[in-house]
């Protein structure tokens, strides 16, 4: 079984990974309980599986064309713009908080690391494409298989702080492989890719719930699962998943829409919760005696401002664009 993507223009399926992604941004930052429902194994691998979307749109062109004035404007740009806003009102609260931790943290906000990624990869991306079009595939999983652990070893050799290692996108290096299958072959479910999935899920469960210190095969990190090992599952079987629940739900009208509006909105979602979850921690307000009853009010309006104020800056932005002249 083959599942094909749309390399000349748009595709559904990819807009539902995003909308799923960035569902899974949310739960990963604001449930409490994540290592009790197995998080890791579907919920947990949202920035590989929009590396792996930025990774296929770059490879999907018959030539990569960088242009560093709209990662800037799209990426960048508005990530600044909203790390002020939330400066901003925190400082009206009553506090100074510039602070080195949150230049060693990449901004305010869980996921500030993201944006750096974003761009990294993206920096990357067509030194990559002319290294893969110029090697045979197998060479090519090869060499990327030998530079990523090579990697590993040296981060745990020199002890990268691991403030550098959340900002450095070496961890995601092999999903730019795989980005490139995605776009040449489609995603192929087989023997063989189910062993290998099998193979990376089992890795995920061992970094996750079993690992100790793998030093120096592996660098001591909080980010267990997100290393080479790991990303065949998230590429195959798991994507074959998502595919087989896109399938189900694509029949149902409203839910397309919600689907594609969030899809539209993920990033701006995603700059939204950000600030919104930091700036409850940081003024730290309790509205209930009942912690339980407050965490629900807490999660329903993260959850809300996030979604719904991701949705009105994203039409902002694009009316914006619509009127700007391009790059």
């Amino acid at each position: 079984m083959t599942i094909s993507f749309n390399t000349k223009g748009y595709d559904d399926f990819i807009d539902f990974i995003k909308a799923y992604a960035i569902l899974c941004v949310l739960f990963g930052h604001t449930f409490l309980w994540l290592d009790k429902v197995g998080y890791s194994m579907w919920a947990g691998m949202q920035v590989p599986l929009f590396i792996l979307i930025q990774s296929f749109h770059a490879f999907k062109k018959d030539e990569i064309d960088y242009h560093i004035n709209k990662v800037l404007r799209r990426v960048m740009l508005p990530f600044f713009i909203m790390e002020a806003i939330t400066v901003f009102i925190a400082l009206i609260m009553g506090g100074g908080i510039l602070s080195i931790s949150m230049l060693k943290s990449g901004g305010y906000g869980p996921g500030a690391y993201y944006p750096w990624i974003y761009l990294q990869v993206a920096f990357l991306l067509p030194f990559f494409a002319k290294l893969l079009n110029r090697i045979p595939k197998t060479m090519s999983l090869i060499a990327f298989l030998i530079l990523c652990e090579s990697l590993e070893i040296l981060l745990s050799v020199i002890d990268c702080p691991e403030w550098i290692y959340r900002l450095l996108a070496v961890r995601y290096l092999f999903i730019i492989y795989l980005g490139r299958i995605w776009a040449r072959e489609g995603i192929k479910i087989n023997w063989i890719t189910i062993a290998l999935s099998i193979l990376s899920l089992t890795t995920i469960v061992y970094f996750e719930y079993f690992s100790i210190d793998d030093e120096p095969w592996f660098f001591n990190t909080k980010w267990k699962y997100h290393r080479w090992p790991c990303y065949c599952y998230v590429a195959y079987c798991f994507t074959a998943l998502l595919n087989a629940l896109w399938r189900k739900v694509e029949k149902y009208g409203f839910m397309n829409k919600c689907i594609k509006v969030l899809a539209k909105s993920s990033y701006e979602i995603f700059l939204i919760q950000m600030s919104v979850i930091w700036l409850f921690k940081y003024t730290n307000i309790e509205i209930l005696d009942n912690q339980y009853l407050q965490y629900c009010i807490w999660l329903v309006i993260v959850w809300g401002v996030s979604i719904g104020g991701g949705i009105l800056v994203n039409k902002y932005l694009t009316n914006i664009h619509a009127v700007m002249p391009r790059a």
